[in-house]
């Protein structure tokens, strides 16, 4: 008689026992998926973050006065490459152009004038092209007789780098390196006087 109540409750504390241990299991079980999935999830964002980084330059924020240029590396239009930290110690004026653009067209004699009265003074002018095809530059440029260098931004990696809006837009960079002007639309010779003569 007594044996039987005994066996009982020691079924029911067996049971009891076994129901705990199949929920560590399974609360175990559960914690190492949702581990496994959060880690996956790092991984693809670390992954997507490195390839979009490594693929298209993309600027922090706007390109500012006072604020190291941006480097970058075009082609130029007679085939050779064009890195804007070649020219350092020089006074740089990188203009984003098109031959679409008639404010651009408008100002580029102005700018070409410039250059060749001050360019043994430690001038560079940087003509980027905006996406445009190299024939239709190079027609351009030939009929102009334009002599600063060319540069072709054919998938607009550097417009987006230095996240130009509208044609033309003319950055200003002194021999340290540094943005010190940054103007959009037509420039006209007093502003590039007034702004690149105390640079040079």
């Amino acid at each position: 008689m007594s044996r039987a109540p005994s066996t009982h409750s020691r079924r029911q504390r067996q049971a009891k026992k076994e129901k705990q241990t199949r929920l560590v299991i399974v609360w175990a079980a559960g914690l190492l998926v949702l581990g496994m999935m959060g880690l996956l999830y790092v991984s693809l964002q670390s992954r997507n973050s490195a390839g979009s980084s490594s693929t298209v330059p993309v600027a922090a924020g706007p390109v500012q006065k006072g604020q190291p240029a941006p480097d970058f590396t075009l082609t130029t239009l007679d085939g050779n490459e064009a890195t804007l930290s070649d020219y350092a110690g020089q006074v740089v004026v990188v203009n984003f152009w098109a031959t679409w653009c008639p404010p651009c067209k408008a100002e580029m004699p102005d700018i070409h004038d410039y250059y060749q009265a001050n360019q043994d003074k430690g001038l560079t002018v940087l003509a980027v092209n905006a996406q445009e095809d190299e024939n239709t530059v190079s027609r351009f440029i030939e009929s102009t007789g334009f002599t600063f260098p060319v540069l072709l931004d054919s998938q607009g990696k550097v417009e987006q780098q230095y996240q130009v809006r509208s044609f033309p837009s003319t950055f200003v960079i002194d021999r340290d390196g540094n943005v010190v002007y940054i103007h959009v639309g037509l420039i006209t010779p007093d502003v590039l006087s007034s702004v690149i003569d105390p640079l040079l």
